[in-house]
């Protein structure tokens, strides 16, 4: 990326988001941090606006989710049209593919149809992966998600404060933040100011709630 201050930086863009392999990617999108660009010198920030699939197995969400939501009605349908036949062409592939892992296996295909019934029994036991959904605009995405999050699921904030200006503590604060960012499958941001140094923690309120009562100081 190429700031408008001059500043050339590097910036992570997703283009698959899976929470349930990455459960703190579900707090980075309820905090508006998915996809946004942040320039290490002057702090200036930019949307990148990419489309993304975002994919849920524990609250059957799947969706293929692009950034604007003021999209004409044309380009809209020449979309949905496109998705319709790319996923009608990875549904075949993936018969395909397993009526080939049939046929690989002993009995070739003499035993296709008897080995069918153990592979059909194998599938049942894994999730399902719920129908393709498409949404328009990050925002629509979320009031979805929010709605299918438990309250104490929801996205909670954490502020942990320094005023120190020295390079090397700043640091070892933000190791210690990442440290339980980590533990608690939260995510993290830094707003570093000449008097003052902050690092934001988002995550489930659970989470949250439980870190500000081990902090709190003691009685």
């Amino acid at each position: 990326m190429t700031c408008s201050c001059g500043t050339e930086f590097t910036a992570t863009v997703y283009e698959a988001v899976n929470v349930t392999l990455e459960p703190q990617l579900l707090y980075t999108l309820l905090a508006g941090l998915l996809n946004i660009a942040t320039c290490p010198n002057c702090g200036r920030r930019a949307a990148i606006a990419r489309p993304f699939l975002y994919h849920d197995v524990a609250r059957g969400l799947f969706a293929y989710v692009h950034p604007r939501t003021d999209l004409p009605e044309e380009q809209r349908e020449q979309l949905l049209e496109q998705l319709r036949r790319m996923y009608g062409r990875a549904v075949e592939q993936s018969l395909y593919l397993k009526e080939q892992q049939v046929r690989r296996r002993p009995g070739g295909a003499a035993g296709a149809e008897a080995a069918r019934g153990s592979v059909e029994g194998e599938e049942r036991l894994e999730p399902e992966t719920p129908p393709l959904q498409v949404i328009f605009g990050v925002e629509q995405l979320c009031t979805l998600v929010n709605s299918l999050l438990l309250p104490e699921e929801r996205l909670g904030k954490l502020a942990l404060n320094s005023t120190s200006r020295q390079p090397e503590e700043r640091q070892r604060f933000l190791a210690i933040a990442r440290q339980m960012a980590q533990q608690m499958e939260c995510q993290i941001e830094v707003e570093e100011e000449p008097d003052g140094y902050t690092v934001w923690l988002y995550g489930p309120r659970r989470a949250i709630g439980a870190m500000m009562r081990e902090l709190a100081p003691r009685q």
